[in-house]
């Protein structure tokens, strides 16, 4: 309450001082308009008869525009801009009082000389309140840390202005950019030394102690090699999240972080038509499945700011759930939101949902999806890749839902795992759905994603926390990666671009070793790999590809009027014996063994080629085999 209080206390200050320092502007502009020490009595009785009227109107007009919501030390040349459009607005206001009570008639070179004093002095003060704000840390201590700002655009700006106010985090030496004309150029009081190949020297001359990368839009390529070298010669090297993600577009030190993996291999921002996703998002109720996921929670995030009209959140764990309600609530207090625990596989639970619900976009990301894990009970991930989904999918049909969108996987073409075989199925599913229902149903394909539970990156991360070794299968085995973040803007898009039964393929990038993968994580965490970290081969696990696909060598992609998202309409799925497939796979689980269930899906899926789990893990392998799960209500899918 206190603070708040301060805070009206200061906007009135403000007022005051803009309401004295306006009517000064007037007076000094009619004193210098007639060049003499005596303004004519006509001329300024004109003003004091309308004085209060104009300082009450320009005052007004200020808060409108927002003068005094703004944070003028850390003003931009938007501020400013929005400054002088008010002083402007408020010459114009003067003018009309003058007309409307007919008491005189100035020149416009009185307007004019008004609007320059104003915005002198209005915009001068504040100048002078960040100049002194600036000053006072300025002769605070200085820190002992020397740092180097790569990256003399915005936020490298940002980052200077920020270190001065914040001595104790490092004293900037200077810019870094590859910008030539740049060089030797002073920004924000600091001169540009060189350029990014100079690195080395341009560290070692001036004493260097960190580097801190103001980049946040750079992509992977461009950082890797600033990385190595800095690390080569024992120099920290320190980032800004992306710029979308920083507060207001301002920079904070304590948002300045360690290099991170995902620096390392993010591409170029993705570009989103926010139009697009609004139509068919805004005002809409939105269900998000496996919604404490990776994935899931990715969406519920990046779906809130585009004003759903509710947000439904369904996950298995409880615990999952928990978390992004209450985080979710925190962000996005004005939207409904409601959190479910149940599990896809109870149609009734399902059916009541959507009953009680009526969700209108359905996001599945929910899904059984480790590899080798899931090799070992087909029973256990056809029930919940296949069976819930079809549940789901009939349940939308039925209920009239808008839009589905469907995640799937890389790992679905060609598939040599029961996972990858599921998620094919899945996309048939959609696909015989699509031919005949009015709800758009749209398959995403994407491949890894940094970050995600079960991934290589945390698991790599482990091992080198624990002195090593790093365990990787194989060192040609490549994958595609990609952020949760930029993965989960494309398949909002995508659901934006289908018109039913399309399977949109994102455009992963150039794929990347998982070799080099370690490699990197272990020199970002200050260690040398094969020296301080040994990296172990341990074979490819059963389930798995050395590299993975995103379309059949048949499929015939187009382009769409996104860089990165690409379409594919494969031949819709209406065979009755296809479906038939399907729900006699489903009614086999329970009963039949791993090696039959996969028979069965080589029928729904004939380009699934199994390998045998055990003759992969190598003959002297012990195994554990996981009983058959008795699930019981394969009844309820049928043919329909």
């Amino acid at each position: 309450m206190l603070k708040r209080l301060y805070v009206y206390f200061k906007m009135l200050a403000a007022m005051l001082v803009d309401a004295a320092l306006i009517n000064v502007s007037v007076y000094l502009a009619l004193y210098l308009r007639f060049n003499t020490p005596k303004i004519p009595s006509h001329d300024l009785s004109a003003y004091l008869h309308v004085a209060v009227w104009f300082t009450v109107l320009s005052i007004a007009l200020f808060w409108l525009t927002r003068i005094y919501h703004r944070m003028w030390r850390y003003a931009s040349s938007r501020d400013g801009q929005v400054l002088i459009f008010s002083i402007l607005v408020s010459a114009l206001i003067l003018g009309m009082l003058l007309f409307a009570t007919r008491t005189a008639d100035y020149s416009r070179a009185t307007y004019l000389l008004y609007a320059l004093l104003a915005v002198a002095l209005v915009g001068g003060w504040r100048f002078a309140w960040r100049s002194f704000y600036d000053v006072h840390w300025v002769n605070l201590p200085r820190a002992h840390q020397r740092v180097l700002i790569v990256g003399a655009g915005k936020a490298g700006q940002l980052v200077a202005q920020e270190l001065v106010r914040h001595p104790e985090v490092g004293m900037a030496v200077g810019f870094l950019d590859d910008d030539v004309e740049k060089v030797g150029m002073r920004i924000a009081s600091l001169k540009v030394l060189g350029t990014t190949p100079e690195i080395r020297t341009i560290i070692r001359d001036h004493g260097v102690d960190q580097v801190l990368l103001a980049m946040p839009s750079a992509a992977g390529r461009v950082i890797r090699p600033l990385v190595d070298q800095c690390r080569e010669i024992g120099v920290k090297v320190r980032t800004l999240p992306a710029i979308n993600q920083m507060i207001d577009g301002q920079v904070s030190v304590h948002q300045i972080r360690d290099v991170e993996i995902q620096d390392l291999l993010q591409r170029e921002p993705t570009v989103i038509d926010l139009g697009e996703i609004a139509g068919y998002i805004t005002g809409r109720v939105v269900m998000v499945t496996g919604a404490g996921g990776t994935i899931g929670s990715e969406l519920v995030r990046q779906v809130a700011p585009f004003a759903p009209s509710g947000l439904i959140l369904v996950g298995l764990d409880e615990t999952d759930i928990f978390d992004i309600d209450r985080d979710m609530h925190l962000r996005f207090p004005d939207i409904p939101i409601v959190a479910l625990v149940g599990d896809l596989r109870d149609r009734g639970r399902l059916a009541r949902i959507f009953e009680q619900y009526h969700p209108e976009v359905v996001f599945h990301s929910a899904a059984h999806k480790h590899v080798p894990l899931m090799e070992y009970q087909p029973d256990e991930v056809i029930y919940n890749n296949v069976a819930a989904l079809w549940q789901l999918v009939d349940l939308a049909h039925r209920t009239h839902v808008e839009t589905f969108v469907f995640i799937s996987t890389d790992k679905a073409v060609n598939p040599t795992s029961v996972y990858g075989a599921t998620k094919r199925t899945g996309e048939i599913l959609i696909g015989a759905y699509a031919a005949q229902s009015r709800t758009r149903f749209v398959t995403v394909r994407f491949g890894n994603v940094l970050g995600s539970r079960g991934s290589v990156v945390p698991i790599f991360q482990q091992q080198i926390s624990m002195g090593g070794p790093v365990t990787v299968t194989h060192p040609n085995m490549v994958r595609y990666f990609m952020t949760v973040a930029e993965a989960c803007q494309l398949v909002i898009q995508a659901g934006s671009m289908g018109h039913g039964g399309e399977i949109f393929a994102l455009d992963m990038g150039e794929p990347i070793r998982i070799l080099d993968l370690a490699t990197h994580l272990i020199r970002l965490s200050g260690l040398r790999p094969g020296v301080d970290i040994d990296i172990v081969f341990t074979g490819i696990r059963p389930g798995e590809k050395l590299a993975e696909e995103f379309l059949t060598a048949e499929d015939r992609t187009r382009a769409t009027h996104h860089e990165r998202i690409f379409v594919y309409k494969e031949e819709a799925y209406t065979n009755r014996n296809v479906l038939s497939r399907i729900e006699e796979l489903i009614r086999q689980v329970g009963s039949a063994s791993p090696d039959e269930l996969r028979r069965l899906l080589t029928l729904v899926v004939p380009e699934y080629h199994p390998a045998n789990p055990v003759e992969m893990m190598g003959r002297h392998a012990k195994v554990f085999r996981a009983p058959s799960l008795n699930k019981g209500g394969g009844e309820e899918i049928g043919v329909r």
